[in-house]
């Protein structure tokens, strides 16, 4: 859709004969489309065919150079249109990272500056692999929710070190059923810009990139934590101001 919407911004040849010019002779880049017979048929054989190739050549300011085929014209399209053509192949990943349901898993880990285990009871009740803190179950279902629907914004490529997994801010893992050996895990590491993280998991090359909102319903607190205890004696705010302590009862 996206080729196939594009409109040249300019016709700069009508005769293609000096290719080197315009970086044509040696493509930056060259997208060809492609049919694919599974086997021989009377019509074609069976393998690819490609049936339209469109070279893209030397950058002219916002435009590049492009040509269509072995068809004699130069045109200049937009220099973006090369942003959204994906080149690594890790880019082509399908966006959908985890498919679960949230009572789909048994037991969960989350770390950060700590360690956070969980683990579901014979009662499908959360509860600590060590430890007795209360549990905010609120959060722990926010997190479920989110996690096990989680989607990628885009995947950014091949992972290098700039995406900082050496200190990750979060990691999680998780099984699904109490016989389930395997462990999915999802590593989050730096911030990708523009309000969002970079992040990936053991099952899938490459890293993607997750929204802040994500990120933020993957790292809340799974210890619950009490109400303020308020001394006997001490002043009250309310909506109408602070008001004086109430009067002991008598002895």
């Amino acid at each position: 859709d996206l080729v196939k919407n594009e409109q040249v911004t300019k016709f700069v040849e009508d005769v293609a004969s000096d290719l080197p010019k315009y970086g044509l002779d040696k493509p930056q880049l060259q997208l060809t489309f492609s049919s694919f017979a599974s086997e021989n048929t009377a019509e074609t054989t069976a393998g690819e065919h490609p049936f339209a190739t469109v070279a893209f050549g030397k950058s002219d300011g916002g435009n590049v150079f492009a040509r269509l085929g072995d068809e004699p014209f130069v045109v200049a399209v937009r220099r973006v249109l090369l942003d959204d053509i994906f080149t690594d192949p890790h880019q082509w990943q399908d966006l959908a990272i985890f498919r679960f349901k949230p009572e789909e898993v048994h037991k969960l880990s989350v770390v950060t500056d700590r360690e956070s285990a969980l683990i579901r009871n014979v009662n499908k009740e959360w509860t600590w692999v060590k430890g007795n803190e209360p549990i905010n179950q609120v959060n722990v279902q926010s997190l479920l929710n989110t996690l096990t629907v989680l989607r990628a914004v885009r995947w950014t490529g091949a992972t290098t070190p700039a995406h900082a997994f050496d200190k990750p801010q979060i990691t999680i893992m998780f099984t699904t059923s109490p016989n389930d050996k395997a462990t999915h895990k999802l590593a989050v590491g730096g911030p990708a810009g523009d309000a969002m993280w970079f992040a990936r998991t053991d099952e899938r090359e490459g890293t993607l990139v997750i929204s802040n909102p994500d990120f933020n319903a993957l790292r809340l607190p799974l210890v619950a934590t009490p109400p303020p205890i308020t001394p006997a004696g001490s002043p009250t705010t309310t909506a109408a101001g602070t008001t004086a302590p109430s009067a002991s009862p008598p002895h």
